[in-house]
């Protein structure tokens, strides 16, 4: 009986297949990718060369990048944009903020500044707020701003960095911040009663009554002609009522010194020709 024994074919040996070089040159390849993957965002050519601030006035731009956390040099993969943006939001002088990254190196920081328009009375001391009721910062005197009273609020109720949810110091702030740009130096203060009726208190010592809050804008831009057709005339005033839909009704200071003398007679010469119940065109 004969055996057969198979000859293996010629050619070279086979390598075992961890020890081929061709592989051992991949797996090189793909060692030396990933190194190079997690050096590159620790890179030096990737920190910010500019960090730029637009915008602000009341908010120093150092204040601005120390609440943001950023500063020329940062690594840019560091820099979340969305975060940037609400930690700054949380500054009550600031209203809105836009965070613009050019990859790889300049980051542009654009702010909106909230002003205060009013200096809002809460119990011993005074809080400024902006036209949408935020407070923004306490202060020991209303300054050239116009003083807000409500009447109905609770001191409690405000706090720094928080909009005040008393609807009359919302109806107070706005018109604070809607007066006009030639009557806001003429306004001291502004007032929310009881009832929710808004008045305005001038420096001269006239009151103002606007009512409520429907139609309150309209009212209220109707103010600055009135008040000029009354300067033109020389007439002293006590109070300009603009409740009334279709009239506005102007009370004459009460007269003093001679007329005053002769009974309460109330004589005025340079109020004659004036419509006291002026009515709208």
């Amino acid at each position: 009986m004969s055996v057969v024994v198979p000859v293996p074919a010629a050619g070279p040996p086979e390598s075992p297949r961890g020890l081929s070089p061709r592989r051992l040159l991949r797996f090189c390849a793909a060692i030396a990718a990933c190194c190079a993957a997690a050096a590159f965002p620790g890179s030096a050519m990737l920190g910010l060369r500019s960090v730029s601030v637009t915008g602000n006035a009341a908010v120093p731009e150092a204040q601005i990048l120390r609440r943001a956390g950023i500063a020329p040099g940062m690594n840019v993969f560091r820099v979340n944009t969305r975060s940037i943006r609400w930690r700054l939001l949380e500054d009550p002088r600031i209203e809105a903020v836009t965070v613009a990254l050019e990859f790889p190196q300049r980051l542009t920081v654009a702010v909106r500044e909230r002003p205060a328009v009013a200096a809002l009375r809460a119990g011993d001391t005074y809080v400024l707020v902006g036209n949408d009721a935020v407070a923004i910062a306490q202060a020991t005197d209303p300054g050239p701003l116009p003083a807000l009273v409500a009447d109905r609020l609770d001191p409690a109720a405000v706090s720094v960095g928080v909009r005040v949810a008393s609807p009359d110091v919302r109806l107070g702030a706005w018109i604070a911040g809607a007066l006009p740009d030639l009557l806001r130096p003429r306004v001291a203060g502004v007032r929310v009663d009881g009832a929710g009726d808004a008045s305005l208190e001038l420096r001269d010592g006239t009151a103002v009554r606007l009512g409520g809050a429907a139609d309150v804008a309209d009212r209220l831009s109707l103010l600055p002609q009135v008040l000029e057709v009354i300067d033109e005339r020389g007439v002293r005033i006590d109070s300009v009522d603009l409740r009334f839909s279709g009239s506005i009704v102007i009370q004459p200071a009460r007269s003093s010194g001679r007329a005053a003398a002769a009974g309460g007679r109330q004589e005025n010469s340079r109020s004659r020709g004036i419509n006291f119940g002026m009515h709208r065109p």
